[in-house]
């Protein structure tokens, strides 16, 4: 047997949807509930980061980050 459920059944969960939406709405728009997203910082200046302009070569040895703490060797260094 074919189900031939139309758009029908969309409609009860799409009206609650709205009727929630909308009772939300009112309760925010009269001031019954304080609005939850009055204090987001939208639009205003956040904090300022200085970036540095120097930059160190990756592959040079000088610059290259070790770890102290590493238990095994890189197998390209120890084939050198």
């Amino acid at each position: 047997m074919n189900n031939q459920r139309g758009v029908v059944h969309l409609v009860l969960p799409l009206l609650l949807a709205v009727i929630i939406g909308a009772a939300i709405f009112a309760l925010v728009y009269f001031g019954l509930i304080k609005n939850p997203f009055s204090k987001l910082p939208i639009g205003q200046k956040g904090a300022n980061v200085a970036l540095k302009s120097e930059y160190k070569n990756p592959f040079d040895k000088n610059t290259q980050f070790v770890n102290p703490f590493d238990s095994y060797k890189n197998p390209f260094v120890v084939a050198k």
